[in-house]
């Protein structure tokens, strides 16, 4: 072989090796990246803010309008209205849940600060986020489309994660402990709040106000 050819061969292999580290390369800094996936979930927690606004505004006009009929001694239209307030309390409680638990991905996401921190952070956030896309569909008109960009944006930092590191994880995982806890502390803080903010459906009150409509 001439050194021609040596130097040629050489460059080639050269370039190949480049090619390949290149293609491996964490696309794009990670910080603005972290930041643009915390920005995009602040999003969705003002629409969810927005909703759960008028849910109470619906909530307090119903449990007045229930007062109203138990005065009356209607218990006909008192449990009607009680059972779509019901409704109404379980989507609040659907809505507060998704909200805190975006809330908890937004924390630990803020905590990102190398790639070490975005493998334990991203996990978790992730299988959050893929958990909450069920129940927001049925609220939020296209939820499902936005939260699908939101995980692809997570898997991209995620990869990127995984090859800076040489580890190989299944994506779209985290650690089962991480993920519970999560959703643990969301219901806890929904529920709480659920409880300070809403007076609690006077059904048994309905019923004795039928019972006492029945004997008159």
């Amino acid at each position: 072989m001439t050194g021609f050819d040596k130097n040629w061969s050489n460059q080639s292999k050269a370039s190949a090796s480049d090619r390949l580290k290149e293609s491996l390369r964490p696309q794009g800094p990670l910080k603005p990246r972290i930041e643009t996936a915390v920005n995009k979930l602040q999003l969705q927690t003002s629409k969810l803010d927005t909703m759960i606004t008028k849910m109470n505004e619906r909530d307090a006009a119903l449990f007045r309008r229930v007062v109203d009929a138990m005065q009356r001694h209607d218990a006909d239209t008192a449990k009607v209205l009680s059972n779509e307030l019901a409704e109404v309390r379980k989507i609040s409680k659907t809505l507060g849940n998704a909200k805190i638990a975006i809330e908890q991905v937004q924390m630990r996401l803020s905590t990102v600060h190398d790639l070490g921190d975005a493998m334990v952070a991203l996990g978790p956030a992730m299988a959050s986020i893929k958990g909450l896309k069920s129940g927001l569909t049925r609220f939020m008109p296209g939820a499902d489309a936005e939260i699908g960009n939101m995980q692809n944006l997570l898997s991209g930092i995620m990869m990127d994660s995984l090859q800076g590191s040489g580890m190989g994880v299944e994506l779209n995982q985290g650690s089962g402990s991480d993920i519970d806890q999560i959703m643990m502390e969301a219901s806890a803080v929904a529920e709480q709040r659920v409880t300070d903010k809403f007076p609690s459906i006077p059904v048994g009150s309905v019923r004795v106000s039928a019972e006492g409509h029945q004997q008159q």
